[in-house]
């Protein structure tokens, strides 16, 4: 983005020439951090990417959510703040084509075809115009390292996060039933102590990693299930009743 730094009064940088796909940005929210000391994950992050359009990231320090938004213009890496409305407003009007853009240094979401604003967030949205973060290469596994299958223990409220992010890669298609939201898992070289990857269909260009969880043991199958009555003792039970 070109930024104007020759204000001398240490201002923050003024951001232009961005443009995102606004329905993109529900399926990163879920790993924006929340009430988090480290003010920089309490945002989104955008970068270009050099196939064209950018990557929008984020992630709460245990997981990671990144999508490739190929319409995207960007000129130069900035990480967002985006309130409450903005998130709802991104998720409104799908079938519109809404669009995050800048006007008079502020976010502002506009109708695709129209331009007609939806929304403007109020104050300055760079969160930091200094520190670049996440580092989303040192997070995503090498493509050669990963393998289909979930391995080792994950914390439920992080796969809740990929859950949110499924539902709202579907919707973003305008889906209007969301009742199947599939999410694919991949481990890394079979590590059962590792990161673990997710991919979901609704979303190509969307990759997910959450972080392991140190369990005590891998308890496997419950005993009882070595015990369960066999078929044909289930259906003269049927028949005695």
């Amino acid at each position: 983005m070109n930024r104007d730094t020759s204000n001398s009064q240490g201002a923050r940088p003024v951001i232009s020439n961005l443009r995102l796909t606004a329905k993109l940005i529900p399926i990163i929210a879920p790993f924006i951090a929340k009430n988090d000391i480290r003010y920089y994950l309490s945002g989104v992050n955008v970068r270009p990417h050099k196939s064209g359009g950018a990557i929008i990231c984020a992630t709460n320090g245990h997981a990671l959510g990144a999508i490739h938004d190929r319409e995207a213009i960007c000129d130069e890496e900035v990480t967002l703040r985006l309130d409450a409305r903005m998130l709802q407003s991104c998720a409104g009007n799908i079938h519109g084509n809404r669009i995050i853009k800048v006007l008079n240094d502020r976010l502002v979401v506009v109708e695709g075809d129209s331009e007609a604003e939806a929304y403007i967030q109020a104050g300055d949205p760079v969160i930091d115009p200094v520190a670049a973060f996440p580092r989303y290469e040192r997070v995503i596994p090498e493509l050669s390292t990963i393998q289909p299958g979930l391995l080792g223990s994950y914390s439920a409220d992080l796969v809740a996060l990929l859950e949110r992010a499924a539902t709202a890669a579907a919707k973003s298609n305008g889906t209007s039933k969301i009742k199947f939201n599939g999410i694919q898992f991949f481990n890394v070289n079979g590590n059962a102590c590792g990161s673990a990857v997710a991919r979901i269909p609704a979303a190509e260009d969307f990759i997910g990693v959450i972080m392991p969880m140190r369990a005590d043991a891998v308890v496997g199958v419950p005993s009882w299930c070595g015990q369960m009555a066999k078929v044909d003792d289930l259906a003269g039970m049927g028949v005695a009743a």
